[in-house]
C-alpha cells in the first residue's frame, strides 16, 4: 500500500500510537502497583493475626506453666530425694544379712558375746567374742567362721584365735573365745 499522507501527519499518527501505548503501560503499571500494595497489606494483616494468636498461645502456655510450677518443684524435690535414697542404699551395709550368715554358721553350743561390725571394720582386723560350752567348741567355732559364707562369698578373709579362757564353771557357756577376724569387703556386695 502506498502511503499518501503527508509526512507531518504520519509523524502525528506515530506519536499518537506511542502515546496510546504509553498510556496503556502507565495504567497497567498503576494497576500492578495497586495490586502489589493490596497483597502486601493482606500479608501484613495475616502475619499480624498470626502474631496475635501466637502471643495469646504463649501467654496461655505461660499461665499453664505457672500453674504447673508447684508440680515441677515437687517432682524436682522427689527426684532429689530419690537420688539421696539411692546413694544411701548403695552405701548401706547389709548388717542383717551378715549377722544371719554369722549366726547360721555357729555350731550348737556357741553364742556370740560381743561383736563389732560397722563400715570401718570391713577389710580391717577386729575382734569377735564367742562363749562356748567347751574348749573343743571354741575350735569348732574357728573352723565354722573360716567356712562362713554370705551367698557365694566368704564372710571373713582371715580368722585367728586371740585367746580362749574358762570363766564361771556354773554358767551354761563357761568358755570365752576371742577371735581376730577381718570381714570381707566382698561380703558387702551381697
Amino acid at each position: 500500500m502506498i502511503n499518501l499522507l503527508p509526512t507531518e501527519d504520519q509523524r502525528q499518527l506515530a506519536a499518537a500510537r506511542t502515546n496510546t501505548l504509553l498510556l496503556r503501560y502507565t495504567i497497567l503499571l498503576g494497576v500492578f502497583v495497586i495490586v502489589l500494595v493490596m497483597e502486601i497489606l493482606a500479608v501484613y494483616v495475616v502475619v499480624n493475626i498470626g502474631k496475635t494468636q501466637n502471643q495469646n498461645t504463649i501467654s496461655e502456655n505461660d499461665t499453664k506453666a505457672a500453674s504447673y510450677a508447684s508440680v515441677k518443684q515437687q517432682a524436682d524435690a522427689f527426684r532429689s530425694n530419690l537420688a539421696t535414697a539411692k546413694y544411701i542404699l548403695d552405701k548401706q551395709v547389709p548388717y542383717t544379712t551378715l549377722m544371719l550368715a554369722l549366726s547360721q554358721n555357729l555350731p550348737s553350743g556357741a553364742v556370740i558375746d560381743k561383736i563389732a561390725i560397722d563400715p570401718a571394720t570391713f577389710g580391717t582386723p577386729t575382734t569377735l567374742t564367742v562363749r562356748t560350752t567347751s574348749y573343743d567348741k571354741a575350735i569348732a567355732v574357728k573352723t565354722s567362721l573360716q567356712n562362713a559364707k554370705v551367698g557365694d562369698t566368704a564372710l571373713f578373709t582371715s580368722v585367728s584365735f586371740d585367746s580362749v579362757s574358762s570363766g564361771d564353771a556354773q554358767s551354761q557357756y563357761p568358755y570365752t573365745a576371742v577371735f581376730n577376724v577381718t570381714y570381707s569387703k566382698a561380703a558387702l556386695a551381697q
